[in-house]
């Protein structure tokens, strides 16, 4: 007879991520009491998506960078074809070395580097791991949800450990997870992953426990479900959640499309650019890695990315066409 399991890991963001996890979540709660003192009613979701408005606001001066950057290696991409033609076929150390340096001074001669337009996603890549943290923990960085976890973790620790154990045992083994039943902490840790169907069999196995949960389950509820997703736990493939991991996908796909588009310029004689061909199959890769990976992380964070490519996709296509505009008027002016 399993007595109980072994202790649930609750992963940390560690010392690098913990900080701006912590400003981010300070924010985040900000955002979540203020749609909360409004209307509890999805008021977790509500908050992810006026937090990733305000995170891709604060973002811009990186995204502005990013579309310059990407745009100048647009123009010197005649002369870097030229470059490759001249070396073409030379596989030698040596020739793959002046053709390197060769590419070096013309990104320096125009101060332009191909990794201006790589370094702001390097800088988003922190804010991301943190908001996996963030999204997955909400009852550590969000006051309301945290007194409401408190209290159902509370009433569960007062039912005897042979009722405990029994109610959840089948549950935990359904979703392989690990957990320790006598412990308040791992409790507490376990409350976000359970659906609605999930509480509805624990309840019925607790007896009158069960008037006790009923009021902190619906406020839970009525907090962490958007569009009938819980926010907390993964969507996984079963409807709605599933909703979730195509909304990322096909967001990603509009918003790296968004980017193809706006990178128009070809080489020059009728040759095939690498890093246009390489984008061309990010365009399909990438909207399917984002839709396998959403669905094993907390549905949060995938209404923050679906959210995000749709600014971002507007931000690149507004931008993009601002700094066009630019280039041509400064070009008439020089002519």
């Amino acid at each position: 007879m399993i007595d109980t399991f072994s202790l649930l890991a609750v992963s940390t963001p560690g010392v690098i991520i913990g900080p701006v996890a912590n400003v981010l979540g300070m924010i985040y709660n900000a955002l979540f009491n203020f749609i909360y003192s409004l209307s509890p009613m999805n008021a977790l979701g509500f908050a992810i998506i006026l937090f990733t408005i305000i995170v891709k606001l604060v973002l811009s001066p990186l995204i502005v960078k990013q579309q310059k950057s990407t745009l100048a290696m647009q123009k010197l991409q005649p002369e870097i074809a030229k470059i490759r033609k001249k070396y073409q076929g030379k596989k030698d150390m040596e020739s793959q070395q002046k053709m390197s340096l060769e590419m070096q001074k013309l990104q320096k001669d125009n101060n332009v580097s191909m990794l201006g337009g790589c370094l702001p996603l390097l800088i988003q890549l922190p804010i991301l791991y943190a908001l996996f943290y963030i999204f997955q923990q909400a009852y550590i960085y969000v006051d309301v949800i945290g007194q409401n976890y408190d209290a159902i973790t509370n009433v569960i620790m007062n039912i005897p450990v042979d009722t405990r154990l029994s109610a959840l045992t089948d549950i935990i083994m359904e979703h392989k997870l690990t957990i320790d039943v006598a412990q308040a902490a791992d409790i507490k840790s376990l409350i976000g992953q359970l659906s609605i169907q999930d509480w509805e069999t624990f309840t019925a196995a607790i007896g009158s426990y069960a008037e006790q949960l009923a009021p902190l389950l619906a406020v839970k509820t009525e907090m962490e479900y958007f569009l009938g997703v819980s926010m907390v736990a993964n969507p996984g493939l079963s409807f709605p959640g599933i909703i979730i991991p195509i909304l990322a996908g096909a967001t990603t796909f509009v918003q790296t499309y968004a980017i193809t588009r706006n990178s128009s310029a070809q080489p020059q004689n009728g040759e095939k650019d690498p890093t246009m061909q390489s984008m061309k199959v990010m365009n399909y890769m990438m909207p399917i890695m984002m839709g396998v990976m959403s669905i094993n992380l907390p549905a949060g964070l995938g209404v923050y990315w679906t959210v995000s490519n749709l600014i971002q996709a507007g931000q690149t296509h507004f931008i993009s066409s601002l700094l066009k505009k630019k280039d041509l008027k400064e070009s008439g002016e020089a002519k």
